[in-house]
């Protein structure tokens, strides 16, 4: 495998012009797959080490690494593409055959201006996305997720794609030329998940199937297109601990959220850094609470674990309609319900009139799905995303 470093970062590695490969021949497919771009920069006054693909401009950022790191280099860098692989629901068979054709590791300076402008692109966008830097973190597993989905100029012949769709290709495609054999790129575990709004009487609920390595922040945006909510309001995840202090998963963007958690009451963790796979793999049962002055209490429950070749949400059934958006918490929904069957009601047409824009769409299986195809899009905080 070859890196491509510019002169900050060899200078931070240690490595002489005599310890330096030529950097010619990996200019085309498959050799330029298996060669990386990389910097040394300041991201918020925080160092980082990151990574570009030649072929496919994905990229893989290292995190306030330190000293010792420099030293390990080779392997770390080698971690940190093989964990962002996995993350991004790449097969272990897939990700192992990369890592062993692309060989061992060695250092050249950078190829080529062009080369370098792309690098430099990448850079920027990451520091762009900056707030999803962990601080806790050395290799940033979501930014790549995030970063992998913005369009780019691939090659200079005009060829405008994403990142992450082709390097997945050229996984595939590497992957058959070595062994003469065509498998999923794709393989990974995921989890079949119920989410019933506690509403007392009243049966509202929707089954959904997610990636294991999806976050929190997924979460949030699959229940919200799933149920309709419009996403004006504030949130967060409480998972019991027995005998252990409950985990509160927190939107994190939001000041008002944090003045108010007690943190000798609560672990605190934050949503867009935060696997399902972390939490599920122990607990089968999460609370999300949307809109803390209806509150609705969403009761999340681990329905069974799946392995699967599709990298994305799905959404495959559910009952009952979700209260109309600030109606006024469970008491105020039971007097909405009997308000519009009362048509003698002097309240009712004004309140037929009002639900109008407040409660959920009649959407069907394949249109919930398609909205479910912005989750990664729509990874930042934003009211009405859907």
């Amino acid at each position: 495998m070859m890196i491509q470093c510019t002169k900050a970062l060899l200078e931070k590695l240690g490595i002489k012009g005599d310890e330096l490969v030529t950097p010619e021949g990996h200019e085309h497919f498959p050799n330029s797959f298996m060669a990386w771009h990389a910097n040394f920069v300041s991201i918020n006054r925080r160092k980082a080490i990151i990574l570009m693909n030649n072929e496919t401009r994905y990229p893989v950022v290292i995190y306030r690494p330190v000293k010792k790191d420099f030293s390990n280099a080779r392997g770390l860098i080698i971690e940190a593409i093989t964990e962002v692989l996995r993350i991004e629901g790449v097969s272990q068979t897939i990700i192992n055959a990369y890592i062993h054709k692309a060989g061992e590791i060695s250092f050249s300076k950078t190829a080529n201006r062009s080369m370098v402008a792309k690098l430099n692109n990448t850079v920027r966008e990451i520091e762009f996305m900056s707030e999803y830097l962990n601080e806790d973190t050395k290799i940033q597993k979501y930014i790549s997720l995030l970063a992998g989905r913005q369009i780019q100029k691939i090659n200079d012949s005009d060829e405008y794609g994403y990142p992450v769709e082709k390097m997945l290709n050229c996984l595939g495609t590497v992957y058959e030329l070595d062994n003469d054999k065509c498998i999923p790129v794709l393989d990974h575990e995921r989890y079949q998940l119920k989410i019933q709004i506690d509403l007392g009487s009243h049966d509202v609920w929707r089954r959904v199937t997610v990636p294991s390595t999806f976050s929190f922040r997924h979460l949030h945006n699959i229940i919200q297109t799933v149920f309709d909510w419009k996403n004006y309001h504030l949130h967060e995840f409480t998972v019991d601990m027995e005998g252990n202090k409950p985990i509160k998963i927190i939107m994190d963007d939001h000041p008002e959220t944090l003045e108010f958690l007690d943190h000798g009451e609560f672990d605190i963790l934050q949503e867009r850094f935060v696997s399902l796979e972390e939490i599920f793999s122990k607990h089968n049962k999460v609370m999300y609470e949307y809109d803390f002055g209806d509150s609705w209490y969403h009761h999340i429950t681990l329905e069974k674990t799946e392995r699967s070749h599709d990298f994305r949400a799905t959404y495959l059934d559910g009952n009952g309609e979700r209260p109309p958006e600030d109606v006024g918490g469970l008491f105020g929904y039971e007097e909405y319900l009997e308000v519009i069957v009362n048509e003698n009601d002097p309240r009712n047409k004004e309140m037929m009139i009002w639900a109008e824009s407040q409660k959920e769409r009649k959407l069907n299986s394949e249109q919930i799905n398609n909205r479910l195809t912005r989750v990664f899009h729509k990874y930042y905080y934003s009211p009405h995303f859907i």
